[in-house]
């Protein structure tokens, strides 16, 4: 599955030669033709399923096995083939711009679901998808969303970057403390011996000077060209084409070169050769982590506790909307609802509302989303100082003050700033 996921995209499949066609292996597959399917088959159970989308349970570091399978194959990025990998912490474009160019160049997306080997829990979604370009070479395209939280988890789009011949940052509706934790971690992530990512770019929004400031603060490596831009992240479309203007002007720069060794001499000094007291152990290389702040648990119940008295209140709860986890809960015994369901569902909501949102033309951050039943309402708020999490507060419809429960819910987000 690896060797599928990180090799080449075949030639597009002719399907009138389909049925004279010998079975594909593992190590490939054919692209789609454009509006025309050929991406699915029957198993023996009679359902229909995706041959472009796999499990795979990881029983150790799945970054690890991507570095293994890229030292192979991306050793020489000079040769290897070009590849852009997408880091989107709100996780806004980086699916809909893959998506974008699927459709547009009758390429499939493969996906790849990494899954824990005791709970089949999802740790993370790889995709990929391949653009030809007339007289281009061609060009692979990487995204990583990781579901679970972890340092070998953390490490996948670590592992992806380092490979790749860009690394594209869309830097989307995020707080100050979260733009710092993530230029932080892109730091120490080029500063990694594995490191071999040529460009770096950071994709801002609209007259975020303040951003551009701190990017240009951080002491990257002197070998790493770092470029920003910003520009209205309308579409995916946009959001592509200014990406391209950036691949178009890098894509003939040389790939990262290590470094040299000192000329001439000797590579050892002599006075370094005296005896030296044995060095203490030192600690391991930072691991860059590309996550944000983390709520703590307490906090969230102590908030959720006063939120649990308001007429009507069924069940609040605040949810990773990364993974769908609930991380504290409060509930009425006499009329238990299941949080957990209601989490992950809420979770996979605020993910399609978050992709969306820029084609509603709603020209911001997605703070809040309501729904409403014939006898329930639920209500969800992102927490400002968290972006990753959200409060669902499940209410019962002919008790409820909704507008009371709405403020209730600001309340509760100025006390977990």
């Amino acid at each position: 599955m690896l060797k599928s996921l990180f090799g080449d995209l075949g030639p597009a499949e002719d399907p009138r030669l389909r049925a004279a066609t010998p079975d594909e292996t593992d190590g490939g597959f054919a692209a789609t033709a454009i509006l025309e399917s050929v991406a699915t088959e029957v198993n023996e159970r009679g359902q229909i399923v995706d041959r472009h989308v796999r499990d795979l349970v990881v029983t150790g570091s799945p970054a690890a096995a991507i570095r293994e399978h890229f030292a192979a194959t991306r050793a020489d990025l000079g040769t290897a083939t070009r590849q852009i990998t997408l880091l989107d912490p709100t996780g806004v474009w980086a699916s809909a711009v893959i998506k974008a160019l699927s459709d547009a160049g009758g390429q499939p997306v493969e996906k790849l679901h990494l899954r824990e080997h005791t709970t089949l829990k999802t740790l993370a979604v790889i995709e990929r998808t391949c653009l030809v370009r007339r007289h281009e070479e061609k060009l692979n395209l990487y995204h990583a969303d990781v579901r679970a939280p972890g340092q070998d988890t953390a490490e996948i789009p670590v592992a992806l970057m380092e490979g790749s011949h860009l690394t594209a940052v869309i830097v989307g509706p995020m707080q100050p403390h979260a733009i710092d934790a993530l230029l932080a971690s892109l730091a120490d992530a080029t500063q990694l011996p594995g490191w071999r990512c040529p460009n770096l770019l950071f994709m801002l929004p609209p007259n975020a000077v303040w951003i551009a400031n701190k990017i240009s603060a951080v002491r990257w490596p002197q070998r790493l060209h770092v470029h920003v831009i910003d520009e209205p992240l309308i579409s995916a479309s946009a959001v592509w084409n200014a990406m391209l203007g950036i691949w178009n002007l890098v894509k003939l720069q040389p790939a990262w070169e290590a470094t040299a060794a000192p000329a001439g001499g000797f590579p050892i000094k002599v006075a370094d050769l005296s005896p030296q007291p044995a060095a203490r152990p030192q600690p391991a290389a930072p691991v860059a982590r590309l996550g944000r702040a983390v709520l703590d648990p307490a906090r969230a119940r102590q908030a959720l506790a006063d939120m649990l008295p308001l007429e009507g209140m069924l069940g609040c709860a605040a949810v990773d909307a990364t993974t769908g986890l609930v991380l504290a809960r409060e509930l009425r015994e006499d009329q238990p609802v299941d949080m957990d369901v209601a989490g992950a569902a809420c979770a996979q909501v605020l993910r399609d509302h978050r992709q969306s949102s820029g084609a509603m033309g709603l020209g911001g951050p997605v703070e809040e989303i309501m729904t409403s039943t014939g006898t329930r309402q639920m209500v969800m708020r992102v927490i400002s100082r968290y972006p990753d999490v959200f409060v669902v507060c499940v209410l019962d419809r002919q008790r409820t003050n909704l507008p009371l429960a709405r403020y209730k819910l600001m309340e509760l987000d100025k006390t977990l700033l």
